[in-house]
């Protein structure tokens, strides 16, 4: 997604939801929601983790003032 932040490796956005989130980054930088999001959820190939770990409540997890959100390609296996 560095094509959208002017090739930035991070950026800070202000929200207390992941959802919160997306939709500052996708004011800040149009065009990252539709790669993030299905709709009203997480887009299924990405997986969001909140300070180390899965956010499994997708937009609705709760996300603290400092948090760390990483957005990656999600890896189903058996």
């Amino acid at each position: 997604m560095r094509d959208l932040t002017g090739g930035q490796e991070s950026v800070e956005a202000p929200g207390q939801t992941v959802g919160q989130v997306i939709a500052a980054l996708e004011r800040a930088y149009p065009g990252l929601q539709v790669r993030l999001c299905e709709g009203d959820r997480l887009n299924p190939v990405i997986v969001a983790r909140v300070d180390g770990k899965v956010a499994r409540l997708g937009l609705s997890e709760a996300v603290e003032e400092h948090s760390e959100i990483h957005f990656l390609p999600a890896i189903a296996g058996g």
